[in-house]
């Protein structure tokens, strides 16, 4: 219970989350849960994800807000930035923006140093009445801003991801033969004799499902093999320690971090072609409307037959004369097997997003030289079917043994965030008479496909996609919202995610009529995967925006026609579909007016002219500037 002091109370262990713009946050109590509103001006020094205590009132509304009185426990301990020199001192202007404008004086200069040179630094000490700076000592530098090399250093330290295995670890990896033992053999079902194929990218280089169907009895047969990692990365291994130290491996354009060291993730539990592998195997039976009758479970072996792209499977899904012969049966029964499924995907209310992914070419030289749509194509989406469906089946299966597991799980959208969806939705007339109570996935999927030709689409889905909720691991099954099922898993990919790892082996140990028994509380993993999950999501995420940005550096000065995507009482942000980027148009360069944002209406008013800025508008935009260190693209009216 939180200690009362004159008319507010104090509570310790929370958890401080600065704002983006590094003023200001939210201090969260990690017991209660309880959220207080931190302004800039009592934050007292304390730093993104600190544990702090919390002096904290709740108004007649019900508004929480307070300021932290200490902090019990530093999470930062290393900065990256520039040296700048002020009057007679050596400051570290830090890159991370949530940092804030704190002044820290550095303790050790290195010999010579370039204007926009990156040093990695360690904190030497924190503020204090007397001392209103953090010191950091110098380490090293990491090279010169807007370098992709530096850049890459910089978000990894600052992440704190593991990059580099244990000697431990590479050694039990190394241990392992290539040539499969008889024993390992004998105890799995046998399943050789199937022409599995795999389907991934061009650049792909970690295969862990490969799939095959065929038609029987009004049904089709779907197999789903994914590589037996479990063999390998057995339980409080230092492979299992290292695998759930990075929970997920980490993909960049022309870069991957694995989860696993390449021994195994390319080579041991790869399904490569033409090889003996251990897999675990989903055999499911599906009727012609996409539902699942039956299914089984079993430690397998298979032998590949090919390796396919998704360009490939995709020209012969475009025409069906060019697939070779030796394929044509199991690819056929998969493409059909995977509109039933599509079909019960659509009448359960699946909600589809339309999505672009970015896909950056490269010169000799290693920069951007263009970036092209890519957009998922039937191909993409029939492996996902087949891997929803077997996910679903696993899901199933430990619920049937009351096997504890980490569901993936996607809450509602919370209400304020849905009824600001509603309200924006009214100021454009569009109809979405659903009450919070009583929404469905269906509801969400409905709305979507009424809208697709509307001018502003893709700034509405966006604010759906805002009102959603993360989806996380957990052991407290709440369903999956956005897929719209009861029950829902990870195990399709063990190579990459550790969620998947550990299903496999409580799957291993109920096939054999045992219990697995989790390395820590499952609570506890749930919380650590999702953490990496986010972590690798943003690192691709600023990783893109680099590559972004420094494709438009080229283009500066240049005009463009830009949708606005997003609009904010700051300014506009506007996709340029030509480039693939967003940039900001900021409110001051809007014209000689002054503009009220509408947060309702999700737009920018003119009070004395009358013009008005909304999502969907078509503008014509010049690119100024951009902001290497910020990852941002400024843009003016052309």
């Amino acid at each position: 219970m939180p200690k009362k002091v004159k008319n507010q109370y104090a509570t310790k262990f929370c958890i401080f989350y600065k704002n983006k713009s590094g003023f200001g946050g939210i201090a969260v109590n990690k017991a209660s849960g309880l959220s207080i509103l931190v302004d800039e001006k009592h934050e007292n020094f304390a730093l993104d994800k600190d544990e702090v205590e919390v002096l904290y009132k709740i108004d007649r509304n019900g508004n929480c807000s307070g300021s932290i009185i200490r902090v019990l426990k530093h999470n930062t301990t290393n900065l990256i930035g520039v040296i700048i020199q002020f009057k007679d001192k050596n400051i570290l202007k830090v890159s991370d923006l949530k940092f804030g404008s704190y002044l820290v004086l550095i303790d050790n200069m290195p010999g010579s140093f370039k204007p926009n040179e990156l040093f990695y630094s360690t904190i030497t000490s924190y503020p204090t009445p007397k001392n209103p700076f953090f010191t950091a000592q110098i380490i090293n530098s990491i090279g010169l801003l807007g370098d992709y090399q530096a850049f890459i250093t910089e978000i990894i330290l600052e992440s704190n991801l593991p990059t580099h295995f244990s000697a431990e670890s590479l050694e039990q990896a190394k241990k392992y033969k290539d040539k499969l033992l008889a024993k390992d053999i004998k105890i799995r079902n046998d399943l050789r004799q199937l022409p599995f194929v795999t389907i991934d990218g061009e650049d792909a280089k970690d295969f862990d499902d490969a799939v095959f169907c065929e038609y029987s009895n009004d049904k089709f047969i779907l197999y789903v093999a994914i590589a037996d990692v479990a063999h390998y990365v057995t339980h409080a291994s230092s492979l299992d320690f290292e695998a759930y130290r990075r929970g997920t491996s980490v993909y960049f354009p022309r870069q991957v971090i694995p989860m696993l060291p390449e021994r195994l993730s390319n080579e041991l539990c790869s399904l490569n072609p033409d090889q003996d592998k251990l897999v675990m195997c989903c055999k499911m039976y599906i009727d012609k409307e996409g539902l699942i009758s039956n299914y089984e479970i079993s430690n397998a072996i298979i032998r590949s037959s090919a390796r396919l792209t998704y360009n490939q499977v995709q020209d012969w899904i475009n025409d069906t004369n060019n697939v070779p012969y030796a394929l044509f049966s199991n690819l056929s029964n998969l493409y059909l097997v995977y509109k039933a499924l599509l079909n019960a995907r659509d009448k359960r209310g699946a909600i589809n997003f339309e999505s672009e992914e970015a896909h950056f070419v490269f010169d000799e030289r290693g920069e951007v030289s263009t970036i092209e749509s890519c957009i998922r194509s039937e191909s993409h989406k029939l492996v996902e079917e087949c891997m929803l469906a077997a996910n679903v089946c696993v899901a199933n299966f430990m619920v049937k043994h009351d096997h504890s597991c980490l569901f993936r799980v996607h809450a509602k959208p919370s209400e304020d965030k849905f009824n600001n969806l509603k309200e924006y939705l009214n100021s454009l007339a569009i109809e979405f008479n659903v009450t919070y109570e009583k929404l469905t996935p269906i509801d969400y999927a409905n709305l979507i496909e009424s809208i697709k030709n509307h001018p502003q689409f893709n700034t509405i889905q966006q604010l759906i996609l805002r009102s959603m909720q993360l989806a996380v691991y957990s052991p407290n099954n709440i369903g999956h919202f956005g897929l719209n099922y009861e029950k829902y898993l990870h195990f399709t990919s063990p190579i990459r995610r550790y969620a998947d790892l550990i299903t496999h082996r409580a799957l291993k140990k109920i096939l054999n009529q045992g219990s697995y028994e989790y390395s820590e509380p499952i609570e506890q993993i749930g919380e650590q995967v999702s953490f990496t999950e986010r972590r690798a999501e943003e690192l691709e995420r600023k990783v893109d925006l680099f590559y972004k940005c420094k494709y438009a550096k080229s283009h500066i000065g240049s005009h463009f026609i830009g949708n606005i995507t997003s609009v904010a009482n700051f300014g506009l942000f506007i996709y340029i579909p030509e480039l693939m980027v967003d940039g900001l148009l900021h409110i001051a360069d809007l014209g000689d007016d002054y503009f009220i944002f509408d947060e309702k209406q999700q737009a920018l008013l003119g009070k004395k002219s009358g013009t008005q800025f909304r999502g969907g508008q078509q503008l014509t935009v010049e690119i100024v500037g951009v902001d290497m260190g910020r990852l941002f693209i400024d843009l003016m009216l052309y």
